[in-house]
């Protein structure tokens, strides 16, 4: 029988991170039913109010603290940093992108933790990893990921302005990274009993995303770089703008595609031009090909060729903008919107990437406002009522 609370459910998450990346692997967690604890400076997360919707819900926070209760602490002083021990000390999973120095100041490192509690599962995420010189340099997904890990670098074409990321993207890409090797750190705990101590880069995350082409450098090829699109090697992997200013991307990589492809560009004639007979030839003369498919793309709108593409059976996309993506039917069939309940307007939120069939996970209700559990959570860990009252009258705690 599944756990109707999910699949963590009884799994006690300290977020002692800020902005996106682990706490959204919080979030996550949160969905599956852990009892996550967001843990907040005085001066709250910098992520709070960072985009805002007019009349509207507080979109990014909500969407990486959906389903967490919050307390704020103050850790720059001693009993604030006693406070967040005790509150560890009865939590199976601590994540955190503090830097090495903090940690050592706060005394939230492993070694300052696990002493007496053996099982607790430490995760630290970092720009760059914890060894290197470059261990202690700060980072968000736009330098360390899209920048380091060489993302931008492939993307656009030569001799352009390098493109930018979009915002979060590099961050909910390694939040996936984190939540897994969580999972497997529980798992190894079922194991041995013992946690262990988690490292995850956003630069590390970047290059799995990259790895396709990386492992052809490392092969000891030439690692592919951007190139103009009317240099794609074969208009099967292509982009093409239609008629009615839409972009249609096409992938198809197998050589078996070719004909039906002739077929649904109406140029039968392809077949028996030699410049086009096999895969090299039609490598060898990419751009003459690409020139030809563009004038014909864009002689017919991209509804047209929707049916034509589908009748020949092509893997193609429309190229959507997001609020085409907010709207499409398949979006809804993959649940990949959920609406946050409890919440006064009513509204969605994007769901995690990923279905469980027979498990629970859900987004349990919305995010924190500042400080919103502090007591109830001081309480569940041992304070009396009056050192509650002393720690929020000296600001240790709000």
């Amino acid at each position: 029988m599944p756990n109707p609370g999910g699949p963590l459910a009884g799994i006690r998450v300290l977020d002692a991170a800020g902005v996106i990346a682990a706490p959204s692997a919080c979030a996550m967690m949160a969905d599956l039913g852990a009892d996550v604890i967001k843990l907040e400076p005085p001066q709250g997360d910098l992520l709070r109010g960072l985009v805002t919707v007019e009349d509207g819900p507080d979109p990014w926070w909500e969407l990486d603290n959906r389903g967490k209760r919050g307390i704020v602490v103050d850790l720059a002083t001693e009993k604030g940093i006693q406070v967040a021990h005790k509150i560890a000390a009865s939590c199976d999973v601590l994540v955190t992108n503090l830097t090495t120095e903090r940690q050592s100041k706060f005394k939230l490192r492993a070694s300052d933790l696990r002493a007496g509690h053996p099982e607790l599962i430490h995760v630290t995420l970092t720009g760059y990893g914890n060894s290197g010189s470059d261990k202690d340099r700060l980072g968000f997904d736009y330098t360390a990921f899209f920048s380091r890990g060489g993302v931008i670098d492939t993307m656009g074409e030569p001799g352009q302005t390098p493109p930018a990321g979009r915002p979060g993207q590099g961050d909910h890409t390694t939040s996936l990274a984190i939540l897994s090797s969580i999972l497997l750190a529980l798992r190894e705990r079922d194991l041995t009993g013992e946690g262990q101590d988690i490292s995850v880069a956003l630069m590390h995350a970047a290059m799995w995303t990259m790895s396709s082409d990386l492992s052809i450098g490392l092969a000891g090829g030439d690692v592919p770089g951007p190139i103009m699109r009317i240099e794609t090697p074969s208009p099967l992997v292509g982009r093409f703008r239609c008629a009615d200013d839409r972009w249609i991307m096409l992938t198809m990589p197998a050589d078996h595609y070719w004909e039906s492809f002739c077929v649904a560009m109406g140029q039968l004639e392809w077949l028996e031009d030699h410049r086009f007979a096999d895969p090299d030839s039609r490598t060898d003369h990419g751009p003459e090909l690409m020139i030809l498919c563009d004038e014909i793309f864009a002689s017919q709108s991209s509804d047209i060729w929707a049916g034509r593409l589908d009748a020949a059976g092509m893997v193609w996309s429309l190229i959507q903008n997001l609020n085409e993506v907010i709207n499409d039917p398949q979006a809804e069939a993959l649940q990949a919107f959920e609406r946050v309940p409890n919440t006064t307007p009513p509204f969605r939120t994007v769901s995690p990437p990923f279905a469980l069939q027979g498990s629970e996970m859900s987004v349990k209700g919305p995010a924190p406002s500042q400080g919103q559990h502090t007591t109830e959570i001081l309480a569940e860990v041992g304070l009396e009522n009056e050192e509650i009252q002393e720690l929020f009258a000296k600001k240790i705690v709000s």
